[in-house]
């Protein structure tokens, strides 16, 4: 996946009333990183589950719920065969591994019901989701955004973390926090996460904010309650401070 430096243009001082001291950071390449590829395919044939479990490894037979659960390794992702043929794959980093995966398993489930002599194609093979993460070299003022942006956008700070953000063209859904960084789900492709990140530069750069880092010096109390190893420690100064004492 290449970056979208292409698109990163010189930031105004004057934009949105925000000066930012510091604009080199601007010119940084975006990182857009693909975490997850979800894709859907049929095998035209009746699957027996049980005698593909039976011959294969890392298998799991779910027989209340009619599916074989298996995880493979090379690519690294998990799969869901149902008896009707029906194939889904998860967890694949791209395009590229899912279809390879794809054509494994069909390949598996062609050779554990001997049909090797058969022409057995993939069916309606598509990508359901592509779930993608990347980092703006800015903080964003996500509040602002979502009163300019009432259609487009979904913020409640008392259920969700982060504003969410509906894209129409390409169809994808992005979170976007106020550290800079946006989760793109929902998207059919990996050049409709491009197109995605692409449409909401622009849109962001304008709310954009200096990061809010936090110091050293900070008066937050530190909490001496915490988990070490599997215990669980509870200090009662803890609650003195929050007022129960």
């Amino acid at each position: 996946i290449k970056d979208v430096s292409t698109v990163v243009e010189e930031i105004p001082t004057s934009a949105s009333g925000v000066v930012n001291d510091d604009d080199s950071d601007l010119n940084e390449p975006i990182d857009i990183q693909i975490r997850n590829v979800v894709c859907n395919f049929t095998v035209p044939l009746h699957v027996d589950l049980h005698k593909v479990a039976l011959n294969s490894t890392n298998v799991t037979f779910d027989r209340g719920r009619g599916v074989l659960l298996k995880q493979k390794r090379n690519p690294s992702c998990y799969v869901k065969i149902y008896s009707s043929g029906k194939v889904y794959i998860v967890g694949c980093r791209s395009e590229q591994e899912c279809k390879h995966a794809a054509r494994s398993v069909a390949r598996m489930v062609q050779k554990h019901m001997g049909r090797l002599k058969d022409i057995v194609r993939i069916r309606n093979y598509r990508i359901c989701n592509v779930l993608a993460t990347c980092k703006m070299p800015f903080g964003i003022k996500i509040e602002e955004l979502a009163q300019k942006y009432p259609d487009s956008s979904q913020y409640e700070p008392e259920l969700l973390v982060g504003m969410i953000w509906r894209s129409v063209e390409p169809k994808a859904t992005l979170r976007i926090h106020t550290t800079g960084s946006i989760t793109i789900t929902g998207a059919a492709s990996e050049a409709d996460v491009m197109r995605a990140v692409e449409i909401i530069y622009p849109i962001v750069k304008e709310f954009r904010c200096p990061f809010r880092l936090r110091d050293g010096s900070s008066n937050k109390r530190q909490r001496s309650s915490g988990v070490i190893g599997n215990r669980v420690y509870f200090s009662d100064e803890d609650d003195c401070n929050d007022g129960e004492c």
